[in-house]
Formats: C-alpha cells, sequence, structure tokens
C-alpha cells in the first residue's frame, strides 16, 4: 500500500518508502511512483498496454533536462530520504557545509531538509555533495554562502569536525541578532 505522499506525487516526503514499494497480493513487483515521479528524468521505454506497468525505464541526458533544479531534488529525495527521527548530518561539528564560509552546525536539531553543496549542482547528488540538515543550519548556510556565490566557482569543500563548546558559543553569539534568510533551495 502506498503512503500519501506517495500517492501525491510527494516522493520526498515519504517517511518509509520500503513499506511503500511493497510486492502486491500476486507475487508481482508494484512499480513505485516515485519512479513515476522524476519529472522529466523519467522516460518510460514501453508499457504493458493491458496493466499499464513500466517494464524499464532510462533517464534523459542531463543537458536535456527543461528543470534541472527540480529534477536533481527528486533525485536526492529518492536516494537520500530525510528521517525525522534522526539528527542533523551537520550537528555537532564544525565547517560544515562548505563553500566561501561554512558554518558551525546546531546542537541536536533532525533533518528537516536536504542541502547540496558546496557547489549548490541539484544534480550533483553524489555522496558528500548531499547532506540532510535542519532548517536552522540550512538557513544560516544560505544566509552567509548565498550573497556572494559565484556559480562554477571552486570553493572550500565539507569538511565537518567535531566542534567544542567554545565553537558553539562564538557561532551563537555571531548569530545573535542577525537575520536569518529561509534558504531558497
Amino acid at each position: 500500500m502506498k503512503c500519501i505522499a506517495h500517492l501525491l506525487g510527494l516522493t520526498w516526503e515519504c517517511r518509509d518508502p520500503e513499506s511503500c514499494t511493497e510486492d502486491d497480493s500476486d507475487g508481482r513487483s508494484e512499480p513505485t511512483l516515485s519512479d513515476s515521479v522524476l519529472g522529466d528524468s523519467f522516460v518510460p521505454d514501453s508499457e504493458t498496454e493491458e496493466e499499464g506497468e513500466v517494464e524499464r525505464q532510462t533517464y534523459k541526458d542531463d543537458s536535456t533536462l527543461r528543470d534541472q533544479q527540480s529534477t536533481g531534488r527528486k533525485r536526492a529525495a529518492r536516494w537520500y530520504p530525510l528521517d525525522d527521527t534522526k539528527l542533523c548530518e551537520w550537528a555537532g561539528k564544525k565547517n560544515c557545509g562548505g563553500g566561501k564560509h561554512p558554518i558551525t552546525g546546531c546542537v541536536n536539531n533532525l533533518q528537516q531538509a536536504r542541502h547540496h553543496g558546496p557547489d549548490k549542482n541539484t544534480l550533483n547528488n553524489e555522496q558528500g555533495n548531499v547532506h540532510r540538515i535542519c532548517h536552522s543550519c540550512h538557513n544560516r548556510w544560505h544566509t552567509l554562502n548565498d550573497p556572494d556565490y559565484v556559480w562554477n566557482d571552486v570553493y572550500n569543500p565539507h569538511s565537518p569536525v567535531e566542534a567544542e563548546l567554545d565553537d558553539f558559543v562564538k557561532s551563537e553569539q555571531f548569530w545573535e541578532g542577525r537575520k536569518v534568510v529561509k534558504a531558497k533551495d
């Protein structure tokens, strides 16, 4: 049985993808709706007319996609599902996110968003470029890095290390009273 998120095509909101792809009662593997909502990247090669099942799929070349950002985000959602019971991947660390201005992460927030970075290329879904983080870390990183971000420039890599109490104190003092913008991506 599919969850509401899958039925609505919001696969990145699915909290339990494993249960949404169970076999049907006749033993055939049910095609997942997440396969069919990958935006422009999904191209069915053929369908069985009687049952409407996709037999196999191929992906268009990334350069031919109409909406690369959306497609990249949908792929990341499928490959890096959020778990709202797990800690933000930047929790307890400093030098998070890379880019021109890496940040000190939160103390113990839970996963709420996916961050592509430091290159901000949503089609780059390689391990280490997609981070499952909280909204606070996401918004703080974008607040510092978006104003002077230049596409295709080489920035510091994401290379977090454990933070000390002093790192958190300095970070919170820096952010106290500052306006944090909501991340656009």
